[in-house]
């Protein structure tokens, strides 16, 4: 049985993350214990604990509530939250990279391995042909560098601001401006010839300013 699974919302918004309520209790746990522990984490109050907040909230029945079908009611109650995509992709790499500073159990790697193949299965379906290129820059992220998770507020505010032709067409885009030295190279990729880059300028104006309704 799996632990957690998904349904995509609308828009190419994100993902409504599922679980039942052992599954997100868990997860709750150990993303809690890594946001206590990890040498990556500066703001412990930040997005990444948000994601313990969310779950927390799900399984306390606060989201939204899915009823096995009436064929299926071994299946039980599950729970579910709604996750923007730049979020959850940024929160698991936290928690995946944190293991690696971190001595844990098989038990914590289970529910983060189990949320990294939610993610990579979800993005596949929802981004189509471009779903395993958006899987490999997700892969790439690191926020072992700092300026990594600090550049998310800002690029959530971009991505819920987007149609859902923009996010399909320049997902890819967001996503590689998560990169350490983004603001360097980005000159020199626009003369290279690449095109729909964020400008580092309209990364700055939309930092700190409040999401748009992202539609999902």
């Amino acid at each position: 049985m799996r632990l957690l699974s998904y349904r995509l919302l609308k828009n190419h918004a994100g993902i409504l993350l599922v679980g039942d309520y052992t599954s997100l209790q868990w997860l709750h746990t150990v993303v809690h214990e890594v946001n206590d522990r990890s040498p990556l984490i500066k703001d412990r109050e930040g997005l990444f604990l948000n994601l313990a907040y969310d779950v927390r909230k799900a399984y306390e029945r606060q989201r939204e509530i899915l009823h096995p079908p009436s064929d299926h009611e071994e299946m039980g109650i599950r729970y579910g939250v709604q996750a923007l995509w730049p979020v959850i992709l940024l929160q698991q790499r936290m928690l995946r990279v944190s293991l690696a500073y971190l001595e844990h159990t098989a038990k914590t790697q289970a529910i983060v391995y189990a949320l990294e193949a939610v993610i990579e299965e979800a993005l596949k379906e929802d981004f189509a042909a471009l779903g395993a290129e958006a899987v490999a820059h997700w892969q790439r992220l690191d926020p072992a560098y700092r300026n990594v998770f600090d550049g998310l507020w800002s690029r959530t505010a971009i991505f819920c601001s987007w149609s859902k032709s923009e996010r399909r067409r320049h997902f890819l885009d967001l996503l590689s401006s998560f990169e350490p030295l983004y603001e360097t190279l980005y000159t020199y990729r626009l003369q290279r010839g690449e095109k729909n880059l964020l400008s580092p300028g309209d990364l700055l104006e939309w930092d700190n300013v409040e999401w748009p309704d992202p539609r999902w």
